[in-house]
């Protein structure tokens, strides 16, 4: 991401940078991207477990990221498998009752 949170990588706090996910709803982005790559590894790896094999999102916020301090600018989230579980069962139903 290239949103600019301040003037420096000290505006980039994961307090800040998880405000500019839920303000712009990259959050909604990642749980739909993350029900994709479910659904995706469930049907291509054997004994597929979500907690074991999904390690989460990152986002890298490149104006925070600075060489000499890893992991700053970078936001990571694993959704809750509760939720993503829940998203694949309502999507599943509304496919079904689709008729294009």
């Amino acid at each position: 991401k290239s949103n600019w949170l301040g003037a420096d990588e000290n505006a980039y706090t994961p307090e800040a940078m998880a405000g500019a996910m839920a303000e712009h709803r990259y959050d909604f982005q990642y749980q739909l991207y993350s029900l994709a790559l479910h659904r995706y590894l469930r049907h291509r790896l054997p004994d597929y477990q979500y907690e074991q094999h999904f390690g989460g999102v990152f986002y890298c916020f490149l104006r925070g990221m600075s060489p000499d301090k890893p992991g700053q600018g970078v936001f990571h989230c694993r959704p809750d498998v509760a939720l993503i579980e829940g998203m694949d069962k309502l999507f599943s139903s509304a496919s079904e009752g689709a008729t294009c």
